[in-house]
């Protein structure tokens, strides 16, 4: 997922002396930023809005913050629908154009194959990049599992 080339940029930026210092702080907080954000960021989206409703104490439950959360995190996720519409609707003008045109039923089937973009992400992007992410911080290295080939004799 990445994370495993941090610690060899980390040494390389160690090593090397023609890359300003400021500027190997620049670019190693942005790879490892990069790295975090993916691995949390649908996560945190996902549920933080909810988290304090559940969680609160009876004076946070009177705070401007509680009351201001729901709000954000509404504004948040109906920027993203728009940008997963703006998304959509690009993907249907690039399909390729055939003899044959696509049915309704195959592009409304192509619009909700979007909609599960967000519940994908965090299936096959967000849980992948945080378990190669912990297994690495518990020194738990991702081996490769290589499989013997042989050839069949033809029968």
């Amino acid at each position: 997922w990445g994370v495993e080339n941090f610690p060899i940029v980390m040494r390389a930026f160690l090593r090397s002396n023609k890359i300003p210092l400021l500027r190997k702080i620049q670019l190693a907080f942005k790879l490892f930023e990069g790295h975090v954000s993916w691995a949390t960021w649908g996560f945190l989206l996902s549920f933080i809005g909810w988290l304090p409703g559940l969680f609160a104490r009876q004076e946070y439950l009177t705070s401007v913050a509680y009351y201001n959360v729901p709000r954000i995190s509404t504004s948040v996720f109906q920027l993203a629908a728009v940008s997963l519409v703006c998304s959509m609707f690009i993907s249907l003008l690039l399909l390729p154009k055939k003899e044959k045109k696509y049915s309704l039923f195959y592009r409304i089937k192509h619009v909700f194959e979007w909609l599960f973009i967000p519940v994908i992400l965090l299936i096959f992007s967000a849980l992948p990049a945080l378990d190669a992410q912990t297994r690495l911080m518990f020194g738990r290295y991702l081996e490769f599992g290589v499989t013997e080939k042989k050839r069949k004799k033809p029968s």
